[in-house]
């Protein structure tokens, strides 16, 4: 059984990135994002933060459209984010930037500097660390961090839903998913066209993989991101 054509259903510029990497592997993705994302009216918290946490490339860039974040940043004593994407806007910007080897949320736990000081790690308790992230999405950095530090919560974004009623999918054998929002807004238009349990959802992570069996799919994958490579390789595999 060979690939059809997958659905690229990740919120821009994600989903038009991806698209290209399919191209080049051989692949023709039908680009229809089921989110957009809209960015919230954002103040920084009124005392400077000694540690930042980015969790996504929107969080990056609507973080450097507030003038006063740049400088806020450069004086931090540490800057992380999710992954390369993340961090690849704050380097362009001049902000020095760590990425864990893992990126997902349990990566940025396992770094000393976000481990507490009572676990072996870097973090004390009076260090005043931002959360920049969307409404909605996991909650495993706030989880296990809110309590061990001086703690911010920053959603700078929302996703929002986007009209789906023209895409077709026909021919379609896969869907690639990157927030249990975007499945779910796509499942549902799935489901109204008739389309089959059975087709292949790739997800960014376990959370998202198993909402997407909550709500009926047999063929769920975890991707473990948005790397287009792995992605790709699930595809081809899945449709072996």
């Amino acid at each position: 059984m060979g690939v059809k054509r997958p659905w690229i259903t990740l919120s821009q510029p994600g989903a038009e990135r991806l698209a290209q990497q399919m191209r080049d592997a051989g692949l023709s993705a039908l680009v229809e994002p089921a989110t957009a994302i809209q960015f919230l009216p954002w103040s920084p918290p009124a005392q400077a933060p000694d540690r930042l946490i980015f969790l996504s490339q929107h969080a990056a860039v609507g973080f450097l459209q507030n003038s006063m974040s740049s400088p806020l940043a450069s004086r931090c004593e540490f800057v992380a984010a999710i992954g390369k994407r993340s961090a690849a806007v704050l380097l362009s910007s001049g902000i020095d930037v760590a990425v864990p080897d893992m990126e997902q949320s349990e990566g940025l736990l396992a770094m000393p500097e976000l481990v507490p000081v009572a676990d072996g790690g870097l973090l004390r308790p009076t260090d005043r660390v931002w959360q920049i992230g969307g409404k909605g999405g996991r909650n495993l950095v706030a989880d296990v961090l809110e309590d061990k530090c001086r703690w911010e919560r920053c959603d700078i974004y929302e996703r929002i839903d986007v009209n789906l009623d023209h895409v077709e999918i026909a021919g379609i054998d896969a869907l690639v998913v990157g927030s249990i929002h975007g499945l779910e807004q796509a499942a549902a238009h799935w489901r109204a066209c008739g389309g089959a349990q059975s087709v292949s959802v790739i997800a960014p992570s376990q959370r998202v993989a198993e909402r997407a069996e909550q709500l009926g799919f047999s063929r769920c994958f975890n991707a473990q991101g948005t790397d287009g490579r792995a992605i790709i390789d699930i595809i081809k595999t899945a449709a072996a």
